[in-house]
């Protein structure tokens, strides 16, 4: 049996098709949600309906993912974030983690920014790049044996570290080093839906995503600053694409997709250009001295408190 796993900031229409995807191919198979910040109201109903188990706790996504992976009861585990919708059946990828013929099946950070994105004006520094981490897989979607992982590694082998060579880095980066042969599902633009790709096996649509579904509390912007033009472009497209997505479910509009991982790409010369740009040890360590100076003191003791709260989680 399988097991979903899904932390969840905001974004309640998304949410709730989210999780009727799942029930449309899984009746019965446990869903598991951490909500961040309020919500009891809305977790219920989701309950109700969708017979989901969730719990509303004050943390950050990295610790909300590491609560429900230690939750988890099932031998099969599928990391799905709440802005990605099932558009058939993915057992075929369940079969073939269980025959072996890979161990880790997702996404890879592997994806340009859309075409219509002035990206040289607005992001230069991101040379094209949306996401870009290869070899490794966004939690979008990211299907694995979660018991044998567990049983070898912990949960702590979850942990990754960062690399000079990658744009993008998330903490459970170490499950994709950890599990090597992967199943890549390949992400495709459509410009109807803004920040969103469709994520395809072979000529099979697996689900779609749409990216930064949680922006309403995620992002904090204040679109009319010039200094801030990349930001509020991004939220302007992320609302549009967004209120398309939902106009148009379930009957989509799909056509004119294009590849979104620049197939033709010398991806070794993409490394070197960013390791090439790696920031110093001493720009980084004023980047975090910075960076905790936004916290304020209250902000750095609850942010320590949540460090403890996940070492002791991890040994």
């Amino acid at each position: 049996m399988i097991s979903f796993l899904t932390p969840y900031w905001s974004g309640r229409e998304m949410m709730r098709i989210h999780l009727a995807s799942i029930r449309r191919f899984y009746p019965t198979a446990p869903i598991l949600v951490s909500k961040k910040g309020e919500g009891r109201e809305e977790m219920e109903a989701h309950r109700d309906e969708f017979g989901i188990r969730y719990w509303i706790e004050e943390c950050e996504y990295v610790d909300a993912l590491l609560r429900l992976l230690q939750r988890c009861e099932t031998d099969y585990v599928c990391i799905m974030d709440h802005d990605a919708v099932l558009l058939s059946n993915p057992d075929h990828l369940l079969q073939g983690l269980a025959q072996g013929l890979w161990n880790l099946v997702g996404i890879e950070e592997r994806i340009r920014e859309p075409a219509w994105l002035d990206w040289q004006r607005l992001e230069p520094e991101s040379n094209g790049w949306f996401r870009f981490a290869p070899g490794r897989m966004d939690a979008t979607f990211l299907m694995f044996n979660w018991r044998e992982f567990r049983d070898r590694w912990k949960l702590r082998g979850i942990r990754g570290e960062p690399r000079k060579n990658a744009i993008n880095f998330e903490y459970h980066h170490g499950i994709c080093d950890k599990l090597s042969r992967h199943k890549y599902l390949r992400p495709f633009h459509t410009s109807k839906y803004g920040f969103g790709n469709l994520l395809k096996d072979g000529d099979a649509a697996i689900l779609w995503h749409q990216w930064m579904g949680s922006y309403r509390t995620r992002l904090v912007l204040r679109k009319n600053e010039a200094s801030n033009s990349f930001r509020g472009e991004t939220m302007a497209a992320v609302e549009h694409g967004e209120r398309a997505f939902l106009a148009d479910y379930p009957a989509l509009d799909l056509g004119g997709i294009t590849p979104a991982w620049w197939p033709e790409a010398d991806i070794h010369a993409e490394q070197e250009l960013v390791a090439q740009r790696h920031p110093s040890f001493g720009q980084r360590g004023l980047g975090r001295v910075s960076q905790w100076r936004s916290y304020g003191l209250s902000g750095l003791a609850t942010r320590a408190l949540a460090r403890l709260d996940r070492w002791r989680r991890l040994h």
